[in-house]
This record gives structure tokens, sequence and C-alpha cells, in this order.
């Protein structure tokens, strides 16, 4: 299953969660390490950060079969996974503040596991920025967050 999302949110980042689950208010969630690896972690929700101030959000969310096939992160900026536990049967994109329902999808229950990958993170801070998410998730054992490739704001 595959979907394009295109959306507005508040502070940078919008959520990924199993439906009605997961507390973003908890000190554990935006810890300096969540927002250095830009993917907050807690209990049924992850918190994903974008670049651009306007808070568009330019999306596509895949929910695949078995695990990625993508191993070459070179035309990406960032490359960050983290593992979701989806008990409730509905997976829920979610804006911040409001938590609006962007995407609700029914699946099977499970541990998922996440991958974000960030696109044209430059781009961000221009007058039009292009910054592009894609979010892969499939059924998988529970693992930690894990930097698969971390940009450098500062490199060419």
């Amino acid at each position: 299953m595959k979907f394009d999302l295109n959306f507005t949110t508040d502070y940078g980042q919008f959520y990924l969660n199993d439906k009605d689950e997961g507390d973003t208010g908890t000190e554990n969630f935006w810890t300096n390490e969540a927002f250095n690896d830009r993917l907050a972690v807690e209990k049924g929700i992850l918190g994903i950060s974008i670049a651009n101030s306007e808070g568009m959000v330019k999306c596509e969310l895949e929910i695949l079969n078995s695990k990625s096939l993508i191993t070459d992160f070179s035309i990406f900026d960032h490359v960050v996974e983290a593992s979701l536990e989806i008990k409730n049967g509905f997976l829920q994109v979610n804006d911040c503040p409001f938590s609006s329902i962007i995407l609700e999808e029914k699946i099977e229950n499970g541990d998922y596991r996440v991958r974000v990958y960030f696109n044209n993170l430059k781009s961000a801070y221009s007058e039009n920025p292009k910054d592009y998410y894609k979010i892969e998730m499939w059924k998988d054992i529970f693992s930690d967050r894990n930097v698969l490739k971390r940009f450098n704001e500062f490199s060419e």
C-alpha cells in the first residue's frame, strides 16, 4: 500500500502512530538525541521532524510486505529507522499540535520497522522549500532507533 501525503503541520513535526496511542509530552520523546536523529520514539508513536519552517509536508508512505530493498542511501540526505508497535489495528498519520488525522489505515497488528528517508533538506531553508519525506514500514522484530545516514547541514 502506498500513500502520497501533502499537508501542513506546526512545530516542525508530525506523527506516525498506533490508533489513539502515544504520548508526545514525555521527557523521553523529543530528547536531544531525537532532535539530532530527526525521529522521536515513544511507545505507540513516532515523531518525524521536518526541515522547512512553513510546516509543509510532502511525504510518501509505503507499507511493505517485507523488508525494504533500498540499501544505497546516496540519493538521500538523512535516513533513520525505529520500531513501532501496532496493537489497535490502525496506523495513523497526525499533524502537530492538533493531532488531526491525515491518514488512518487498517493494518495487521504487530511490530513494524519504520524507515524515514529525508530528501532536499538544504532547500528547506530557501524561499521555496522542496524537502521531501519517504516512509517505508514493514513487519519486523522490535529494535531501537538507528541512524543509517546522517545529514550534515554544513557539508556541500
